[in-house]
């Protein structure tokens, strides 16, 4: 599953999820969509960023963003409850006009 966490029309931006069952992981499935996805935001709907937020612990969820071309812009502390646990989030960015790279 990939999914959009809305668009912001006037900043031209939007960000980018995504979630894989573990029978199917390793095969680059989420690696092609999130390039699909981030080509279509760029080139059609003229967007200018792409977010990607994964969790500091999530290595392969970041290792999307890293093989794309992402750019690590840092750490937010704390910015997702998942359970009885906080976790920190790596953002990760692209621009239109470094996409790709």
């Amino acid at each position: 599953m990939i999914g959009v966490h809305g668009i912001s029309w006037p900043n031209q931006s939007t960000s980018i999820g995504y979630w894989l069952s573990e029978l199917y992981e390793g095969r680059g499935i989420i690696t092609d969509g999130v390039r699909a996805y981030t080509d279509h935001a760029f080139r059609s709907w003229k967007l200018n960023r792409m977010e990607l937020r994964a969790a500091v612990e999530n290595r392969r969820s970041r290792a999307v963003a890293e093989r794309l071309g992402f750019t690590r812009e840092g750490v937010l502390r704390q910015a997702e409850r998942v359970g009885n646990r906080c976790l920190d989030l790596v953002v990760y960015s692209a621009l239109a006009d470094e996409w790709p790279r």
